[in-house]
């Protein structure tokens, strides 16, 4: 099923600060098991879709490597909103929220693992994701190059070299990154 992200029925009439919201999309956090996210990205992934600034169809896969199920997944990013969250926890919001939710386990240089993350991307597609990927690295740097090495194998761009200190790569297949010399660009290999 399909949600499509021209009407958002969580989105509140009432808000007039964004005139539209994201487009399809789904959000991977490696490292999602750590202090940042627990306390900071995912309350604030939340108070996204709680204000209808994220589709219907939104996705967000924790990738880590504590032996989770999704469900287990789901559980742990709800204490994290209800405790941390700056909007209040709504039932509704939540119940949309968390079918978009999954879990990979693995560690960060587990090929097997990037193709279970690779596949349980391609069911949020279905979902109405449609091929826009977003991925955080809430991870030590000494972890993000290996990281960094293994996407490729996900149909992501290779970086060759790595002077990070945070990464997000954006869907449709760029890669920006803070190095020392400022923000960088790289497109996919074709």
């Amino acid at each position: 099923m399909t949600i499509g992200h021209e009407s958002n029925p969580l989105r509140d009439s009432r808000d007039r600060r964004l005139a539209r919201i994201a487009g399809p999309s789904a959000l991977v956090f490696f490292g999602v098991t750590g202090d940042l996210a627990r306390k900071k990205l995912l309350p604030a992934v939340y108070d996204l879709m709680n204000r209808g600034l994220l589709p219907p169809s939104f996705g967000l896969v924790g990738y880590g490597r504590r032996e989770w199920s999704d469900d287990d997944f789901r559980a742990y990013v709800r204490e994290s909103v209800q405790a941390h969250a700056r909007t209040s926890f709504r039932e509704d919001v939540w119940n949309q929220f968390q079918k978009g939710m999954r879990f990979v386990q693995g560690a960060f240089d587990d090929d097997a693992a990037y193709e279970r993350l690779k596949g349980t991307l391609a069911e949020l597609d279905e979902r109405g994701a449609q091929g826009n990927h977003a991925f955080y690295l809430s991870i030590p740097r000494r972890l993000s190059s290996r990281c960094c090495r293994s996407l490729p194998s996900m149909g992501w761009p290779a970086v060759r070299k790595m002077r990070a200190q945070r990464m997000l790569a954006l869907g449709g297949g760029v890669w920006w990154w803070r190095s020392r010399s400022g923000m960088t660009l790289s497109r996919p290999v074709s």
